[in-house]
Order: C-alpha cells, then sequence, then structure tokens
C-alpha cells in the first residue's frame, strides 16, 4: 500500500520535472539566440562571455576567476589568454606578492560586458512582461528559492 502512495506521489513529480526541463531548455534556446553585438567584430565563445561577465563586476585574482566559473585554472588561463589576445582583458600582477596575477577588462572589454548586460536587462524585462506585477512577485521568490545552496539532510 505504501508503495502505490510512493508512486502516486512520484508520478505529479516526475510529470512537472519533465516540464521543468522543458521550460529550461526553451529559456536556454531563448537565451542563446540573445547574444550580444559584436565589439569590433571580435567573436567571442560563451566561456568567454562568462569570464566577462564575472570581470564585469571587478578585477579578480586567477584563482578566483576560475573559482567563479567553476573551471580548472588552466583552463580560466587558456581563456584569459584569449580575451588578452582579442585586448578585452589585462593581466597585472599584484604589488604585494608579485606571483599573484589579477585580471580586468580593459575599456574594449567594459563595452563588450555593458552591451552583453544591455542585452541580459532586456531578455529579463521581455520576460517579466509577460507576467502581472504579483506574478512578478511570486516568480522572483521562487527563483530566489531555488537557487539558494541546499542544506543535504542526512536522514538517521
Amino acid at each position: 500500500m505504501h508503495v502505490q502512495m510512493a508512486e502516486a506521489k512520484a508520478a505529479p513529480i516526475e510529470r512537472q520535472l519533465r516540464e521543468l526541463i522543458s521550460h529550461f531548455d526553451s529559456l536556454y534556446r531563448r537565451l542563446m539566440l540573445k547574444r550580444p553585438p559584436m565589439v569590433s567584430n571580435i567573436e567571442v565563445s560563451q566561456q568567454e562571455i562568462r569570464v566577462v561577465a564575472v570581470l564585469g563586476r571587478g578585477p579578480a585574482i586567477m584563482r578566483d576567476l576560475a573559482g567563479a566559473l567553476n573551471l580548472a585554472l588552466s583552463t580560466a588561463t587558456n581563456t584569459i589568454d584569449r580575451l588578452v589576445e582579442k585586448e578585452l582583458v589585462e593581466r597585472t600582477r599584484v604589488d604585494e606578492d608579485r606571483r599573484i596575477v589579477q585580471v580586468a577588462l580593459t575599456e574594449k572589454g567594459q563595452r563588450l560586458h555593458e552591451s552583453f548586460l544591455e542585452c541580459r536587462l532586456e531578455m529579463g524585462r521581455t520576460m517579466l512582461e509577460a507576467l502581472s506585477p504579483g506574478e512578478r512577485e511570486i516568480f522572483l521568490e521562487l527563483m530566489a528559492k531555488m537557487t539558494q545552496p541546499r542544506q543535504s539532510s542526512v536522514e538517521n
């Protein structure tokens, strides 16, 4: 009897899970279609856009940048190498410890970041305008709840 009840409870969540994944897929496709315009005809990869987005918040040391992007330090370094070649990022050494490398957006990189941010804001505006003010508040509350790190519970 308990097995049937558990299966009955699982059925709606399985349907909802499939629906959620479908919405995520649609949202991802929608987001990928709205890439920021190229700056001076420079192509940037999704990985490079992620780095520009993080550095748009301010300069970072390589270890922290790699951690923020959940990348190996070598992968982050290779991405930074490409962005330096494109004149979007610059490297500097920290005076207090010359072994530490800090990276920051150049003026050109900042323009790309601002363009990307404008694109994201417009996308968000389009999505939120489809909702009533009350629905927006509920949506934002739910998004905050879903994006908070969860405490893992250990059952005894």
